[in-house]
């Protein structure tokens, strides 16, 4: 029998739609949040077929403004679309400021609308910075031994 995916906060149906590397994932079409199952999260993260580097640019107005703006808003707790459970409300990862809502049981993400975006944002802005340090101190390393 399949399973009856809605939207936690309303009841509406979600669609199936392709994200970035054909990772299928359920969306809203009335608020553009979004339901990922565990794991989805992290294939988006590691793929990077979209071009952000204006968001970049700024991402302290722009992950601080979505930041404060889920602070500000009070939401009710958000039942799990899969397994219909509470969901918990937290940041995601370390420092991202992009407040998401886990399910304790099956470990999906429901993001609402704009969310994805930015944390696609602080993936790339965190990748390119992990770069630069990689590369700075394998430089400096090199320069040790010549």
């Amino acid at each position: 029998m399949p399973t009856r995916r809605k939207r936690a906060d309303d009841g509406r149906e979600l669609t199936t739609a392709n994200y970035e590397a054909d990772i299928e994932v359920d969306k809203c079409d009335e608020c553009n949040g979004m339901w990922l199952d565990y794991g989805e999260l992290e294939r988006i993260q590691d793929t990077n077929e979209k071009d952000y580097a204006d968001e970049i640019q700024q991402l302290p107005s722009l992950v601080g403004d979505a930041y404060a703006m889920a602070l500000s808003r009070p939401k009710a707790a958000v039942q799990c679309p899969k397994c219909d459970q509470a969901m918990e409300r937290r940041e995601h990862g370390y420092c991202s400021q992009v407040m998401i809502d886990v399910c304790p049981k099956c470990r999906g993400t429901w993001l609402d609308g704009g969310e994805i975006a930015s944390l696609e944002v602080f993936f790339e802005r965190t990748l390119s910075e992990t770069r630069e340090v990689r590369s700075g101190f394998f430089a400096k390393l090199a320069n040790l031994f010549d």
